[in-house]
């Protein structure tokens, strides 16, 4: 559990102890372990939690195998719980407001993904197919998805990249992280640096309004810093334009989940950087994943892939 995490959520279950029954506060505590275990396993944050996201922790429940009755009380615990962040100033607004318990048995029950478990990540062949057909602007666009895919950086983290952190002789980066409330350092290959001098040096950069006092790598034309939204629709906008993106299923406001995301470039860092040799140690720094035991899922998936590909060469090789 981050310090963030740590702090706001054990003052909100303090609270609620002493306001409510001691039935409502285990209810309460057991919402926010379950909630707290999926940011864990998939890497957002809790200040960057949208409606989807929400729907997507409640499709998990129905996943793992949780009573309806359990998913509502968790839905309930979480939306109190950035209630309490709202009141805070932590947060603008409370992402589970948009979420109608009405809806909720549509909601975890013929809408979940195709497997909970599965982690999915992007090749390398889709990476590529991904930059060439990079949406405009082109070279910005392609210089964040092969930054995503080579230092397996999270969205936000990438969002909050500032110059002076960059050292372009030692291809490295520091990162902060708000999920651990460290900084770590993250590298980058050689095949970056033209892109990336083009857009610091040659004027890409320049053109974006805020940019002359922007810290930032990335701003935007109205801010000093590109949103994680952003990033996130030019992935998925990339992906459709490869060929190579999916629609897995639809959330109950009808709006369809995608398979490749920026999380999905994460994935494909970590799987990519196993299969070259790099120690699970290792990755786990650059990661930035607090338990070991979240790096080690990549390791399962090598293992299923094997298994798979060896499965596929023994019925060819039958025919």
């Amino acid at each position: 559990m981050s310090e963030f995490e740590n702090e706001h959520m054990n003052r909100f279950l303090k609270r609620v102890k002493g306001m409510k029954s001691a039935g409502t506060h285990e209810a309460r505590k057991n919402a926010l372990r379950r909630f707290n275990e999926w940011l864990e396993e998939t890497g957002y944050e809790p200040t960057e939690i949208g409606p989807l996201e929400i729907e997507d922790f409640l499709a998990h429940l129905a996943n793992k195998g949780y009573a309806p009755n359990s998913i509502d009380s968790s839905l309930s615990g979480v939306r109190l719980f950035y209630k309490f962040l709202d009141r805070k100033d932590v947060i603008e607004e409370n992402p589970a407001d948009e979420i109608d318990q009405s809806n909720l048995r549509s909601l975890t029950n013929g809408t979940k993904k195709h497997n909970e478990a599965d982690v999915v990540y992007v090749t390398e062949d889709e990476k590529e197919a991904m930059v060439e057909h990079a949406p405009s602007p082109q070279l910005r666009n392609r210089l964040i998805i092969r930054l995503l895919w080579q230092t397996g950086v999270r969205g936000h983290e990438l969002a909050g990249m500032e110059l002076e952190n960059i050292d372009r002789e030692e291809r490295s980066i520091r990162v902060y992280s708000s999920k651990t409330d460290d900084w770590r350092t993250v590298y980058y290959q050689p095949s970056l640096d033209f892109l990336l001098d083009q857009w610091i040096d040659s004027g890409y950069r320049d053109a974006y309004g805020p940019s002359t006092t922007s810290p930032y790598l990335f701003p935007s034309q109205r801010s000093e810093q590109i949103s994680r939204q952003t990033i996130g629709k030019l992935v998925v906008q990339a992906a459709k334009n490869a060929g190579c993106q999916e629609q897995m299923y639809t959330d109950a406001g009808g709006k369809p989940k995608w398979r490749i995301t920026t999380h999905s470039l994460r994935h494909g860092h970590a799987i990519h950087a196993l299969k070259s040799g790099v120690d699970i140690r290792t990755l786990q720094k650059h990661l930035g994943h607090k338990n070991l035991d979240t790096t080690e899922r990549y390791l399962r998936i090598l293992d299923d892939d094997v298994k798979d590909a060896y499965q596929q060469f023994g019925d060819t090789k039958s025919v």
